[in-house]
């Protein structure tokens, strides 16, 4: 875009201070609303049946799908346009974004609709998938006003606005339960969610524009900036949803509950690593447009903390798959342990590929992402049909352990063929690998409780980061200051 002037809070020195703080803000409100959020899964899950929750598992990802493919990475360019924009250029591109939005995701409700309809779903998933598509409009206006607060890095807004979603969800969820609900009902509690951010982002963003603007000849200047990474986005979604919908239509509702319960718990670690990259994401479009030292070693200190607490999400994940699934749904999930163990596998690849995604973005590299993401697709798809028909959850397990790792490498090899000199530091890993061994030898040298068990092996990975210097200095010294806070306040 022309006449760019620079953004003041992006620009100035204390941009990284403010990404770490309210990025760990923003995880710290994930995490509690994960807290609140373990309150009413495990409530759905033993409420309905596994087939039931297969049925609502699917419905999920075919909405999940809806949405990557209305939304084609939109949000993401115009975080980086509205970075180095004008004044007088935001209000236009953020109304004709949301009237495109509103139009595709439409599109995308009805497609999504008709799909799950000629598949033979059953008309109580059909419905869902209906009533789920009203959520994801309501989703479209949210993120659009939301776009403001993120390049401004209001993040404890944003953290707040999670949080209000995350409790009337489980609000919702609760309420159901005690009311005997059927399953047709737990669809309205996603679109509640959205609602009640909608409500909370209206009310702190009052300079956003509220009308859509239905704008064919600035649509089609959106899209022709987005085409390319729009098509790239629709397959990382899709790629990553393939497994769930394939084990439905091949291996049946109940193996299709039982990957879908391993697979909410992931869903849940694996959003960590995107709402820290979503934080840092406007200085990295900045830097990349005026400051290559800048965005090199901001991706430098992103790979280093996301592959430690990557690695740190996966071993928890692992270790404490039988407390985990236990607290979901007791015995009934028994099945669904050694899938949530093989799921831990790919969880430091699922942070790594949000590292480089946004970096791949920040430079233009969109058909970069394109290629990466048609190849994870493709392998998706033969994955499913050769491994799921015999192996069921299991096998979706492993077809989604191995598109994180290929998305990962992919990723990497195409950065560093368009930018070499952003080469991940590695001095850290040998000392994250060491971690990892000692943490696994100490979880299962004494016998305990999974819980435990995963709460020792957890300890030992921290005491040796720690120990070895692993952690890069900035996040060392954001933690000392919050500690120091804490101790004067107490």
């Amino acid at each position: 875009m022309s006449g760019q002037e620079p953004i003041a809070v992006l620009d100035g020195p204390e941009a990284g201070d403010r990404i770490i703080r309210g990025g760990g803000l923003r995880v710290a409100s994930y995490a509690v609303g994960v807290g609140v959020g373990l309150l009413s899964t495990p409530l759905l899950i033993r409420h309905l049946s596994i087939a039931e929750y297969g049925l609502y598992a699917t419905a999920s990802s075919i909405a999940f799908v809806i949405a990557g493919l209305a939304e084609g990475g939109l949000g993401g360019v115009v975080i980086r346009e509205y970075s180095n924009a004008t004044a007088a250029v935001r209000d236009q591109l953020l109304r004709s974004l949301l009237g495109l939005r509103l139009a595709m995701t439409t599109v995308g409700v009805l497609i999504g609709v008709g799909c799950a309809q000629a598949a033979g779903y059953p008309g109580v998933l059909v419905g869902g998938v209906a009533v789920l598509g009203v959520g994801l409009l309501t989703g479209a206006v949210q993120n659009t006003w939301a776009v403001a607060l993120n390049v401004d890095l209001r993040l404890g807004t944003l953290a707040a606005i999670d949080m209000a979603r995350q409790l009337t969800t489980t609000v919702g969820v609760a309420a159901l339960v005690v009311l005997g609900a059927s399953l047709g009902p737990f669809y309205l509690v996603a679109p509640a969610g959205l609602f009640v951010a909608l409500v909370v982002t209206w009310r702190t963003t009052p300079g956003a524009p509220r009308l859509p603007r239905f704008d064919r000849r600035r649509w089609s200047a959106i899209l022709r900036q987005t085409g390319v990474f729009a098509v790239a986005t629709a397959l990382s979604v899709a790629y990553f949803q393939v497994a769930i919908i394939s084990t439905s239509l091949l291996a049946g509702d109940e193996q299709a509950g039982i990957f879908g319960s391993a697979f909410r718990v992931i869903e849940i670690s694996n959003g960590i690593p995107w709402l820290l990259a979503q934080a840092a994401f406007p200085l990295l479009a900045r830097a990349a447009y005026n400051d290559a030292d800048r965005l090199r070693y901001a991706l430098g200190r992103m790979f280093e903390t996301l592959l430690i607490v990557g690695v740190l999400f996966g071993l928890a994940v692992a270790l404490g798959a039988p407390f985990a699934t236990s607290v979901l749904g007791g015995a009934k999930l028994d099945p669904a342990i050694p899938v949530l163990r093989t799921l831990g596998i790919g969880v430091p690849f699922s942070f790594l590929v949000a590292v480089w995604a946004f970096a791949l973005l920040s430079l233009h590299q969109h058909r970069s992402l394109l290629t990466a993401n048609g190849v994870a697709f493709l392998l998706a798809i033969s994955l499913s049909l050769l491994l799921i028909p015999d192996y069921g959850a299991r096998g979706a397990a492993w077809v989604t352990v191995t598109l994180e790792a290929t998305l990962a490498t992919g990723y990497a090899i195409a950065l560093l063929r368009v930018r070499p000199d952003l080469r991940p530091p590695l001095g850290g890993v040998p000392k994250v690998l060491l971690g990892l061994g000692c943490a696994l030898a100490s979880g299962f040298a004494v016998p305990l409780p999974p819980a435990l068990q995963t709460l020792v092996a957890i300890g030992v990975f921290i005491l040796v980061i720690i120990g070895t210097r692993a952690l890069p200095k900035e996040i060392e010294l954001a933690l000392r200051s919050r500690w120091s806070t804490f101790r004067a306040d107490d």
